[in-house]
């Protein structure tokens, strides 16, 4: 029975690395394609308040959906640099208040800095950049 014959290690940690970016990548697109969703969805109840006094607070999500986007929230966090992850508690902190346009404006925040450092900008393939560019725009609607 022949052996299979193994990468050399440089080569093997470069896949290492290929894999472990793709994981983060499509982790961050994933969440945050859905996070958008959430936000347009509350932003469209909130719209809809015809017959409420102009100055009523906007009413907060359910805890079911609340808890859906902090989970959100979290993957995207574990996958930041510590520095950008104020970003996503704060958009919780206002999804979670009923606040979609605000909750989106720290999610604007954190994909044009994904998409200004250095450090992302490389670890993103062109299609993931161009992802990212597509939810500023969605994100822009809020």
């Amino acid at each position: 029975m022949r052996s299979r014959r193994r990468a050399p290690p440089e080569r093997r940690s470069a896949e290492g690395e290929e894999r472990g970016r793709d994981m983060e990548e499509k982790t961050i697109l994933t969440e945050l394609g859905v996070a958008i969703d959430t936000l347009k969805t509350l932003a469209l109840v909130t719209l809809n308040v015809e017959e409420t006094h102009p100055l009523a607070l906007p009413e907060p999500p359910a805890s079911d959906k609340v808890a859906a986007y902090e989970r959100h929230m979290n993957a995207i966090s574990q996958e930041l640099a510590t520095r950008l992850r104020p970003l996503p508690a704060a958009s919780l902190r206002d999804y979670r208040a009923g606040f979609p346009d605000r909750a989106g404006s720290y999610l604007l925040e954190l994909v044009n800095q994904l998409l200004r450092e250095p450090e992302y900008v490389s670890a993103f393939s062109p299609a993931a950049r161009k992802r990212l560019q597509g939810c500023v725009m969605d994100l822009r609607e809020l």
